[in-house]
Formats: C-alpha cells, structure tokens, sequence
C-alpha cells in the first residue's frame, strides 16, 4: 500500500517538474541556511561546556575603577590575592594562578642537534605555555598517561606537557619514557618533564600545552614577569567553588580581601569577582583579552534568522502547493468517488511533501560544505561539518520532520476537504479567508526581505564610513616590525640604522605602541594646576620621527625631541579640554605630574581615533622613552613603485631582520590590516547578512511566483473577457502587477519601522556612525518592486498573451 502511495508521488513530482524543482530548491536554501548556522551557533555555544563540575569553575577578574570615572576590566590579577583568597577565603575549593608565557623553546636530544620551537598553538591568541600553580589540576581535568597529577607541579623547574606537545617533541615514544627529560625556555631556563596528560579534544579558550611549576618563578628570572605585588597585574586566575558555595558569598570574600591587604589609593579602586567558565568566550570586554571571544547576541540574532528562513521556506512551499492545488481538484473529486477517504488523500500528500523534502535535504547536505568554504574567512576556524556526529544527525532529522509535517499538512487538509461534486467541475474552493492569508504571507515574506535589506544597506554605509572617515593619521604603506623582547636594546637600533639604507625604505621610527594601540598602555598622571585628582591616561611612546611617520597633525608647539627617559610630552586635543584649556598654545607649558615629578606639555595634535570607531576618542599623551620601544614603524615608499620592488624591499627588510635575531620568528605586519582586524566581527555580521539577504529574497520571489500561478490560474476567463473587449497585453500585465506591488508596499510600511528599530540598536555599538536616512528605506522598497516585478513578469506575459479563446474554454 505505501509503495503505491510513493509511485504515484514520485509520477506527480515528475510530471510537473517546475513545481518540483522549485520546491526542492526553496527547501533546499532553507535547511542549508539552518544547518549551517547550526554548526556555527553550536561550536561557538559549545566553548568550555564540556569540564566535569562547570558550574563551579570561574575566572577571577579585575575591574579597576578611575577617580575621572572610567574603569578597566581585566582578566589578570595581582598575584598577593590568589595567595591571600588561599588562606583566607572559605568555600573554595581550589584556586591557581595562571601566567601566560611567551617563549622560545629548546630541546636537546642527546647528540642531535638542539630542536627549536615556540610556544605559538595553532588558531589562538595565547601562547600554549603557562606557569600554573599545582591546584591548576585540581579544577581542570585531564587524563594523566604518565607522572602523578598530586605532585607534577609541586616542586621548581618542573613541567608538564599534553601528549600533542610531547610528540612533536620526541616523536612517537611512550609518555613514561619521557620522564625526567629536558626542555629549556628562552636559552637559560632548564626545566624536567614531571607528567604527559592528554588533551583536550573539546572546544576550549584553555588549550594549554606545556604547564611549568609556578614555583619556578621564584627561582628563575621569571619573577620579574610574575612578581608578587598589588600594584602588578601579572597572571590570571581560575577558581573551584566547593559544593553549595555561592558567586556571590566568594565576591563578597574578595572584596574584605582588596579592603584588607590592597594599597589604600583613592585615585584608584580594585573590584575582584568570579566570572562562570562558560560565559569567558563571550566576554569581549576585557582589556588585553587574550583569548578569540564571540559576540552572543549575533549568535542568537543568527539562530533567529535560521528560524525566518525556514519559516520562509515553508510559506513559499504552502503557497506553491495551495496554487498547483487548482490543477489538482478533479484529481481530487475521482479519487473520492472511487472510494479514497480523506485520511488516504492527506497521506499520498504527506508522501509527495516527504519526497521533496528528501530530495531538499539531499541537496541542502551538498551544499552545506561549499557554503563553509564560500564564507571560510568569517567563520571560526573550528567549525566543520561532518554528518556521523551525533548533535548533527539529530539536529538534520528534526529539521526534516519539522519540514514534512508543517510544510505538508495545510496544504494536505486543504485538498482533501473539498467536495467531490465542486472537485470534479475543477472548481476549488478555498474561500476568501484563504486568499487573503496567501496575501499576508506574500506580505510577510517581504516585509522580512525588506528588513535585511534595509539592514544590509545601512552596514555598508557604517563600514564605507569607518574606512572612509580620516584616522588622524596614515596607514597606508605602513609595517610593524616586533623586534625581540631579550636582545639588548642596542640591537635594535643597530637594525633601524641598516632598514633606513634600504631602498624603498622612507622612513623608520622605533615605539612602544601604533597610534591605535595605546589605550592599552594607561599611565597614572595628575593635572599640576588644575586638580590634584590622578587620572589614567592612555600613553604612546615613540621617537622623534613617530609624528612624522604616522603624519599626525601638530597644531601648537613642537615635536618630541630625542631622549633617553621621560622629559616631555605632547596631547592630543580631547586631553586639551580635559585640562581645561580651549586653545592649543594654551598648554604648551602647562606641568603634567607623573609619580610626583613635572614634565612640560611641549606640543599638542590634532584629535586621532586610538581605538576603532566603535569608542569615543579618549586624551592621549605621547612620550619618547626608548626603553620602552621595542617596535619599528616603516614607511614604505610607494610613490611610482611596481608591486615586484616592493616584494624586493620586504625580502630585504626581512633578510636584515633575521640577521639581527636568528632563530626567532618574523611577525611583519601591515598597519591598514591591523586596522581592519578591529572590525572584523563588523565584516563578518556584513557578511552574513547579505548571505541571509539573498537567501530570503530568493525565498520571497519563489513564493511569490508560486502566488502569480495561482491569480493567473484564477483569473484567467477574466483576463480573456478583457482581451475580447480590447485590453492590450500591457494592461493584462498592469492589472496583475498591480496587486503584487501593492503587497510589497505593504510590506515596506510594516518593514520600515522594524528596520529602523533594529538597525538603531546596532549602529549604537558605534561611537561614530551614520544617521539612518529615508533614502535608505526608499531605495529598498525600489528594488524590493522591481525584484517583485521581474518575478512575476514571466507568468503575467504568458497570461496576458494567451489566446482569449482558450482562456474562455477554460471556464
């Protein structure tokens, strides 16, 4: 029995294979486009969820709170309030402290030569080198394959490596036999394999791979990088509340602990507390973040666009199949007549619905990859689709089921409750309640077209705007050399002196920090004069040549001059009003304090965005310390230059550098695309929503051909009475269009609002944005009509053309 109802379904769909393909393909866009965010959505949700006891594991932060008002959340901490939370903090259960270290590896192997490594992991921001304390193990788990979990990290110059880092180490060998051997960090820190654990196979902003005993630090040159001192934000720190204990009761212990053994500044205030494992990879808002973070409402925004767009995928498959369901009404009234119950005729439609729904999910699976391909560079590096997971099959199976019974049961119940007398005269019988919901969906279709529309629109703008907006400085040709952190400092200005004979080489200048990178960098100062209130003021630190180079506008005094330590400095126009003053030759004078001494205001430039447009322009003041600089800007020059003599003149800044520091690694980097890496969540949100844009409006104009059927089929005796009495084919297809672009002009007034709602909030993530204008909502609704009218203008010519006699025998 059920294999008839699948061959006479399988003769349907193949005997009108417009309508088949054009189902298979709105379904098919649909479950890929909901597969697809799936994958996305999970792997970023999935971040961390996987430790035993997650609901009892957090990260200690820091918010430091200014006099001025403004505050800083980090995610390090002052090593003195992990030790006192040990000894003093009931209801934890463990707590280490955790510092990331950078560092250049080496591996003897007996009489081979000495391996080189670096402490770098593939896809993350961090290095996969820390100094953990031996609670580390305590809150995280793995599984050991050699050494005692109880006591790796007990003693000094100890290590512990995962089984990754072990191998490519040593090669394929038995974690036991690598007990005891060596590892040396930065070419004088000797350390002992203690313990090999596993790694972790799940999602994690913790992927560590090499874990020395903090008890090294006291011991090695460490403790300068990691010291023991409030004033010294130098590691982070993960905590395991006991069962039962609170969030809340722990950040209220933190606080007697900062009231208690925290120096007393009341320019400055300290607030610890606990942040849930599991919210880590959404916190974008920590300063010097070092781990890659999601933004959760896109993530929710994109699982509530996979719900539109399979929502709009079975709207259009309604509309379809309640407009082929004309040509099907006879079909209807024999197969009642020979004795076919409701029951079975709901069922052959459930059954054809199934087969276009597998046949869309066949086609949606293929796609799924491409599409991830297509979009490679906007989605997380993790993100993969492989059909035998678990979380995957299931997801795709209800999505099917979900499809089947939705987009296959109106229309089921719609054809088999007409009555065989009206079915057999051809004439249906949905009434006038039906036609106006085949409106209002068309309605609603692009009401939700002209929402992404107007939304993809209005992020372009706000992009064209961020790149298009003066900086306050130039970017263009412009490199970031890091030199290396140990070498004497001499040798980087030996490397200055031989870049600057480089031809295609116009400028060097040695800094701390790019113009966009200094709010990283707060220095306390007071305002001598004005107040004696200690403000924390974002500080760049750059030679003689940084405002040239950067081509920063000096609007009253002068440059910096050369130095050797602090003497001077120069601010920007928005530290001007700060202190008070309107005009820039009013501070050229003025005294800032910095640790009690007066330093001279000597010049003060132009306003500059130091940060991405995303956050107002802050004060800045510019140094020139050189024992802070550890960077080279180069300007190239461009002027009349082929791209092949550039490659030239960066082989030769690339020779130079690796002759200065063999062994180490050579991290060029180009100024502009340190800049656009501020917007890249920005560019990716663009990027998927013009993908949804499309998607939708390809959705849309499917259902509403599949509407032009069904008032073409309805009105066709009409269409050949108005041609017997002269209409010509122009007004044919004015009296069809009509209506349709009546529908988007609906849509557009229930659309605009929604638009302007949403895209509000978003443009407020922007210190600098632009106005939402009229014109946008104008333009869209022009290309939603003319997307409209080029859908339908097919199927309103071939019914405006055909002959008024055949027309009328229809009837």
């Amino acid at each position: 029995m059920i294999k008839n109802y699948f061959k006479t379904a399988w003769r349907i769909l193949w005997r009108n294979k417009t309508y088949t393909f054009i189902n298979v393909l709105g379904l098919a866009l649909g479950i890929c486009a909901c597969v697809t965010i799936y994958l996305i959505s999970s792997y970023e949700l999935s971040f961390d969820t996987f430790h035993p006891d997650k609901d009892r594991i957090y990260r200690v932060m820091t918010t430091v709170h200014f006099a001025a008002g403004d505050q800083d959340v980090m995610s390090k901490v002052p090593y003195s309030s992990v030790a006192a939370a040990r000894r003093e903090l009931p209801g934890v259960e463990a707590i280490s402290a955790v510092g990331m270290y950078y560092a250049r590896i080496s591996v003897p192997d007996g009489n081979k030569p000495v391996k080189k490594f670096d402490s770098s992991i593939d896809g993350a921001y961090y290095p996969g080198t820390i100094v953990a304390e031996p609670q580390y193990f305590k809150i995280f788990s793995y599984r050991w394959l050699a050494g005692n979990q109880e006591t790796a990290l007990n003693q000094p110059y100890k290590v512990v490596l995962t089984l990754s880092r072990a191998q490519k180490y040593f090669g394929n060998v038995n974690p036991g036999s690598l007990l005891g051997r060596e590892i040396v960090y930065d070419d004088s820190l000797h350390v002992q394999i203690s313990g090999i654990v596993e790694d972790w196979k799940k999602n994690t902003d913790f992927a560590f791979t090499e874990f020395i005993s903090y008890n090294t630090v006291q011991n090695s040159f460490l403790k300068r990088a990691f010291a023991d001192d409030w004033n010294h934000m130098s590691t982070q720190a993960f905590v395991k509340l006991a069962p039962g204990t609170s969030q809340d009761k722990v950040n209220a212990g933190f606080a007697a602990i900062v009231k208690a053994y925290a120096p007393k500044n009341p320019d400055v205030k300290l607030k610890l507390w606990l942040e849930a494992i599991t919210k880590v990879h959404f916190d974008a808002d920590v300063v010097e973040n070092p781990i890659r973070t999601a933004d959760l409402p896109i993530v929710y925004g994109m699982i509530g666009t996979a719900v539109f767009i399979l929502l709009l995928a079975l709207v259009n498959f309604i509309n379809l199949a309640t407009a082929q369901s004309i040509q099907r009404t006879r079909e209807m009234g024999v197969r009642k007549i020979m004795g076919s119950s409701k029951a079975g005729i709901m069922l052959q439609f459930l059954v054809e619905t199934f087969l276009v729904t597998f046949f869309a999910l066949i086609l949606a699976l293929l796609l799924v990859n491409p599409v991830l391909a297509v979009f490679k560079a906007f989605i997380p590096q993790g993100v993969t689709f492989r059909l035998v997971e678990t979380n995957a099959l299931l997801f795709i199976l209800c999505i099917t089921l979900i499809t089947c019974l939705f987009a296959g049961l109106y229309p089921a119940s719609s054809l088999s409750a007409q009555a065989p007398a009206l079915s057999l005269r051809g004439t249906s019988t949905p009434g006038d309640g039906q036609w106006w919901l085949r409106k209002g969906l068309i309605v609603f279709q692009f009401t939700l077209s002209l929402v992404f529309i107007v939304g993809s629109l209005v992020v372009h703008q706000q992009l064209s705007y961020t790149r298009g907006k003066a900086m306050g400085f130039n970017t263009d040709a412009i490199i970031i050399l890091p030199t290396s952190r140990k070498a004497p400092a001499k040798q980087m200005n030996v490397l200055a002196q031989q870049l600057k004979q480089i031809p295609g080489v116009s400028m060097i200048s040695s800094e701390q920090y790019t113009p966009m990178d200094g709010r990283d960098g707060n220095i306390p100062l007071k305002l001598n004069g004005i107040n004696g209130t200690e403000t924390r003021i974002p500080e760049l630190s750059g030679d003689e040549h940084y405002l040239s180079l950067y081509g920063m506008k000096l609007l009253a005094g002068r440059n910096l001059l050369p130095a050797d330590s602090l003497k001077e400095y120069v601010i920007n126009e928005t530290f001007l009003h700060l202190l008070g003053l309107h005009e820039p030759r009013e501070a050229i004078g003025k005294m800032l304090l910095y640790q009690n001494k007066p330093y001279p205001i000597v010049g003060v430039v132009a306003d500059f965005h130091e940060k991405s447009f995303h956050e107002t322009i802050k004060p800045v003041c510019i140094v020139n310390i050189p024992k802070m600089q550890q960077d080279i800007a180069v300007k190239l020059a461009v002027s009349g230059k082929q791209a092949a003599a550039l490659k030239v003149t960066l082989a030769q800044i690339e020779r130079s550098w690796k002759a200065m520091y063999p062994g180490e690694v050579f991290d060029l980097r180009f100024f502009d695309e340190s800049i656009a890496l501020l917007y890249e969540k920005d560019y990716r949100t663009a990027k998927l929503i013009n993908a949804a844009t499309f998607i939708v409006i390809f959705i849309s104009c499917i259902g509403l051909f599949g509407l032009t059927i069904f008032t073409t089929k309805r009105r066709t005796a009409e269409i050949g009475i108005r041609k017997v009495l002269g209409a010509s084919v122009t007004n044919i297809m004015l009296m069809l269009s009509k209506d349709f672009v009546v529908l988007v002009l609906a849509a557009l007034v229930v659309a605009s609002p929604v638009a302007w709602y949403l895209m509000d909030r978003w443009l407020q993530n922007f210190a600098y944005r632009i106005a939402i204008s009229w014109w946008m909502f104008a333009l869209s609704g022009v290309v939603a009509i003319v997307i409209a009218l080029l859908t339908i203008s097919v199927q309103s010519i071939k019914a405006a053309m055909m002959n008024p006699v055949k027309s009328l025998r229809s009837e």
